[in-house]
């Protein structure tokens, strides 16, 4: 797994988040989540799951969201 950068906007440090929700129907989906509770910018990755959620999928959305959140404009 991908170290997160700090925030893009403030410095500050992000936290991550993850939910699963449970919609019926074969409509579940994991949201994983990186925010930053100091300015309040954040990315989200939703993972629409056919059946049972289980680990790798979990792993797949934190590794998605990590990525979106580390991508930057400009090369540091």
């Amino acid at each position: 797994m991908n170290e997160l950068k700090r925030c893009p906007f403030c410095g500050e440090i992000p936290r991550t988040e993850v939910e699963v929700t449970k919609m019926g129907g074969g409509e579940d989906h994991v949201d994983f989540s990186v925010h930053c509770t100091n300015c309040g910018t954040f990315k989200i990755v939703r993972l629409k799951i056919n059946g049972f959620v289980n680990f790798f999928d979990v792993e797949k959305a934190q590794e998605q969201v990590i990525q979106a959140w580390n991508q930057r404009a400009v090369t540091e």
